[in-house]
C-alpha cells in the first residue's frame, strides 16, 4: 500500500481564467475542460461505489486508502466545481446551457449506476477510470519533466496548478481502485471488460463535451484524440495487461515536488 495523504486544497479562481484558454493547443486545452467538467459527477460516483462496500474490506491497509482515497476524491471535484462554474460563465449563457444539459444526464447515469448496477460493474467502472487517469497522469508529468504540456509556456495560473495537484494525487492513490478490485473480484478478463466499458462510457461523454467546446476556439466539433494518448499510449495499453500492476510504476520525482507546497507540515 502507498501512503495517501489527504490535503485540504482551495484553490482561489479570479472571475477571469485567462490560462485556461490561451490558445495555443486548443485540442488539449477543450480536453481539460472537458474533463474538468466531469469531475463534480465522476468523483462523488466514485465516493459512493467505495462507501457501499468500506464495512466489506477484510484487509485494514486497504480500508484505510480507501477512506483517504475518497477524501481525496472530495477535495478534487470541489474544486474542480467551482473552476467549472467560472468557466461556464466566461463561455456564455447559451453554451452553458448545453453544458448543464449533458451534466445533467452523466449525474443521472452515474445515480443509475450506483442504484440499479452489480458490485462488480460499479468498483469495474472505478478501476478502469483510474488506471486511465494514472497513465493520463503519469503521461502529464513526463512531459513536463521534458519541458512541455503544462505550464511549458510560463502561464501557470490556478488552472493549471489545480490540474498539477490533482495529477499528482491521482498517481498517489493509484493503487487503490486496483486494490479493490483485486479484493473483491480478482480476474483479469473481468477487470479489462469492466474498465472498456468505463473508458467507453466516460469517453463518450468527453467528446460531447469537446463538441461544445471546441467551436468556442474556433474549431470544428469532430471528434479529437486525446493529446495525452498520443504521447503515453504504451503506458495507457499496459494497464490491460495479465501482470498490470500500478503498485509497481516508477514515479518521476516531480510528482512529490509538486505535492509539496500543499502537504501539511
Amino acid at each position: 500500500m502507498t501512503e495517501i495523504l489527504v490535503r485540504k486544497v482551495k484553490f482561489e479562481f479570479p472571475d477571469e481564467l485567462d490560462d485556461v484558454f490561451p490558445g495555443d493547443d486548443p485540442i488539449a486545452e477543450t480536453y481539460r475542460v472537458a474533463f474538468s467538467l466531469t469531475m463534480p459527477y465522476l468523483e462523488p460516483y466514485l465516493i459512493r461505489t467505495y462507501r457501499s462496500v468500506l464495512d466489506q474490506i477484510t484487509d485494514p491497509e486497504l480500508a484505510e486508502d480507501v477512506r483517504n482515497f475518497s477524501a481525496q476524491e472530495a477535495q478534487h471535484f470541489q474544486n474542480h466545481r467551482r473552476v467549472n462554474k467560472v468557466i461556464k460563465s466566461q463561455l456564455g449563457p447559451d453554451v452553458a446551457a448545453r453544458i448543464e444539459a449533458i451534466e445533467e444526464q452523466l449525474d443521472a447515469d452515474y445515480h443509475r449506476f450506483n442504484d440499479d448496477k452489480s458490485q462488480r460493474f460499479n468498483l469495474g467502472y472505478a478501476e478502469g477510470f483510474e488506471a486511465m487517469t494514472c497513465a493520463m497522469a503519469m503521461s502529464m508529468f513526463e512531459q513536463a519533466a521534458a519541458g512541455e504540456g503544462l505550464g511549458s509556456d510560463g502561464n501557470f495560473g490556478p488552472w493549471q496548478q489545480l490540474w498539477a495537484w490533482h495529477a499528482a494525487e491521482e498517481i498517489e492513490h493509484r493503487t487503490v481502485a486496483f486494490g479493490a478490485y483485486e479484493h473483491f473480484h480478482p480476474s483479469w478478463a473481468l477487470r479489462v471488460a469492466g474498465a472498456l466499458r468505463a473508458q467507453i462510457h466516460f469517453q463518450r461523454y468527453i467528446d460531447r463535451f469537446q463538441r461544445v467546446l471546441l467551436p468556442t476556439q474556433g474549431e470544428k466539433a469532430r471528434p479529437r484524440i486525446p493529446t495525452w494518448l498520443r504521447t503515453g499510449k504504451r503506458r495507457y495499453f499496459k494497464t490491460f495487461l495479465p501482470n498490470y500492476n500500478p503498485g509497481k510504476l516508477d514515479v518521476d520525482p516531480l510528482v512529490e515536488m509538486v505535492l509539496i507546497p500543499f502537504t501539511p507540515a
